[in-house]
């Protein structure tokens, strides 16, 4: 049974070196490398178990398990997390950048509001949309054709716009309607 995590890792970690085909020269070259962590073990008990006793006048032992919680908490300080990169290069696509092209983002449907169609009845190409964006309260006109962000404009009703939305590949059509409005009567 180990003694403290550090020789319980060590345990694990030569076990795991072992071939399961039962190599003999592999299962010596691992009980060489236990023994030798276990001697380098003990060897820094032994220390600390010594320096703790020296620092405490009134206590003549310190037990093996205070010895091995400072040195775990000691070798817990000294761990350093290292973080794994990768780089892609060459022909194949980073797998974890964003398929959202960045020149071709702007406002979404959802964010906009429709504010005014102003239609005219001769000439049905001059009929143009206003449309605010919720958060910023920037204002678009449009007219059918053109593009805000992936959603393009393609007709123009007397009470709302219809945009093709175009994500991934794939077309969509989404309606946007004026508010309701409220009649005062007299």
């Amino acid at each position: 049974m180990a003694r403290n995590a550090l020789l319980g890792f060590a345990l694990l970690a030569a076990l795991a070196g072992c071939s399961p085909s039962g190599d003999e020269a592999e299962a010596q070259a691992a009980d060489a490398q236990l023994a030798a962590l276990r001697a380098h073990n003990d060897s820094i008990r032994q220390g600390a178990s010594t320096t703790l006793a020296a620092t405490t006048p009134g206590t003549d032992t310190v037990t093996v398990a205070e010895a091995a919680l400072a040195d775990s908490i000691q070798k817990s300080r000294e761990i350093e997390v290292m973080r794994e990169t990768f780089a892609y290069a060459g022909g194949s696509r980073d797998p974890f950048a964003s398929l959202i092209n960045s020149s071709t983002t702007g406002p979404e449907i959802a964010d906009l509001d429709l504010v005014g169609v102003y239609q005219d009845l001769r000439d049905t190409d001059n009929s143009i949309v206003v449309l605010r964006e919720k958060a910023t309260a920037k204002r678009h006109k449009m007219r059918v054709g053109d593009q805000l962000g992936r959603a393009r404009l393609v007709q123009i009703r007397p009470r709302d716009a219809v945009f093709t939305v175009r994500d991934f590949g794939f077309e969509r059509q989404e309606t946007l309607s004026l508010r309701k409005q409220e009649v005062e009567t007299p």
